[in-house]
């Protein structure tokens, strides 16, 4: 017999019995609060799977930028594009009489020199001038305000496409008019470097002098080119 705190008397048989009573429940259990645990944590597993699965359908897909975009397309079109110009360049430099190569050449050199001259002339151009221009509906200037709002397109493709394709191309012209010229020649080696140095230098020397000028004078530079692509190219009015 054991006395309480408050003075009653309990055998140890009550003890026991409180005991068994209390250990009845099922949370006394260790079996069953595992099993427990396991189904808890295969619904947690279950609910974390569906909710990335909602994110994932909920996810947008990534679209490229524009200029991802614009790059795989210059791209493609410089492909084709140098091309084209590659076999009627070679097809014109080996059948035909070396004065017509040679103008050939100087048209090339000309073209990478004028383009490269008018891709800095749009990116160093003030449009507020231009604008005041196409309110006054004067010819051409509504295709430069254009040709400058997308200074960084038309630079691509004046500089980097038209620019060093014609570059290229003038030298492979360059070599087949020493092919011509020193066929025979055992020295046609020295020829070939010789004519290839001249033509770099001409290019690069031609586009350093037009640069200037064109920094200088970007704003009838520009509109020399829109009155030319304004006669095969009108830009629409939006509403």
């Amino acid at each position: 017999m054991k006395q309480s705190a408050s003075g009653e008397w309990k055998s140890k048989e009550d003890n026991s019995f409180s005991d068994t009573v209390e250990c009845s429940d099922e949370s006394c259990n260790p079996e069953s609060n595992v099993k427990k645990e396991e189904v808890q944590a295969k619904d947690g597993v279950k609910d974390a799977k569906a909710k990335n699965e909602d994110k994932k359908k909920d996810k947008p897909r990534r679209k490229l930028s524009k200029g991802t975009v614009w790059t795989i397309k210059i791209t493609i079109i410089t492909l084709f594009l140098s091309f084209f110009v590659s076999f009627i360049t070679e097809i014109t430099s080996s059948k035909s009489n070396v004065i017509i190569s040679v103008l050939l050449l100087c048209l090339l050199i000309v073209i990478a020199i004028v383009f490269d001259a008018i891709g800095v002339a749009v990116t160093s151009c003030d449009p507020a001038p231009l604008l005041s221009m196409a309110a006054r509906k004067v010819a051409g200037a509504s295709v430069a305000v254009k040709l400058v709002k997308n200074a960084e397109k038309v630079a691509n493709i004046c500089n980097d496409v038209v620019g060093d394709m014609a570059g290229i191309i003038s030298g492979t012209c360059a070599a087949a008019i020493v092919l011509k010229f020193a066929a025979d020649n055992p020295n046609m080696y020295i020829f070939n470097i010789i004519m290839s140095s001249v033509v770099s230098a001409v290019t690069v020397g031609g586009k350093a002098f037009f640069k200037s000028i064109a920094i200088k004078n970007s704003k009838d530079m520009v509109m020399f080119a829109g009155r030319v692509l304004g006669v095969f190219y009108r830009p629409r009015n939006k509403k």
